[in-house]
């Protein structure tokens, strides 16, 4: 019994040696790895936040140069929000096209804007050939174009400086859906609607 009680002595300082040892080791590794390590996770995040800058700037180019090239004709006026006409309940993406027939005092301006042109340049001029009494009331046929709020947003400056902030709900190189209101005297309203854009 004092034998193995002897061998454990001699063993539990030779372990406590060894430990140390190996303590001693991993610290002086560790304080070589963590500014290593502390180095390569600046670097990482870095490189991200670059490459989101770089994806960011290339949307918004791209969208710059779908908005330019071209010229965009009027494809569609549609119900942003159902609403009820007549007895009949009218869809989200109904044509008011489909109504002015029914509406004698905003029919005429509704149908007046079905060949509507729109232009915007790189000099952040536009120009729209058409009727813009009812639908983009105050933007007249000439003024300046801004995106706005992460290129969501397209604001129409006229020449007298009136201002109004339009909705993009999707924009492709062929298309544009741009939201807004439209005042129905007939429900003395204004109305939810898409303005559908289609490249010519």
């Amino acid at each position: 019994m004092m034998h193995c009680f002897h061998a454990l002595n001699i063993q539990i300082p030779l372990l406590s040696l060894a430990f140390i040892n190996f303590k001693l080791a991993y610290m002086k590794r560790s304080s070589i790895a963590r500014p290593v390590i502390s180095f390569l996770l600046v670097c990482t995040i870095l490189c991200s936040c670059k490459k989101d800058t770089e994806v960011t700037n290339d949307t918004a180019t791209t969208k710059f140069k779908w908005i330019t090239t071209g010229t965009w004709k009027q494809k569609d006026l549609v119900l942003a929000y159902p609403i009820d006409f007549a007895g009949s309940s009218l869809p989200v993406g109904f044509s008011l096209y489909n109504i002015t027939g029914y509406l004698p005092v905003s029919g005429p301006l509704i149908d007046c804007t079905k060949d509507n042109t729109y232009s915007f340049n790189s000099d952040s001029s536009y120009a729209i050939n058409g009727c813009t009494d009812l639908m983009l009331a105050g933007a007249g046929s000439a003024g300046k174009w801004r995106l706005e709020i992460h290129n969501a947003v397209l604001r129409l400056t006229a020449a007298d400086n009136t201002s109004n902030p339009y909705w993009t709900n999707k924009l492709t190189e062929t298309e544009w859906s741009l939201g807004m209101t439209l005042y129905i005297a007939e429900a003395d309203a204004s109305l939810p609607v898409n303005l559908i854009l289609e490249k010519q």
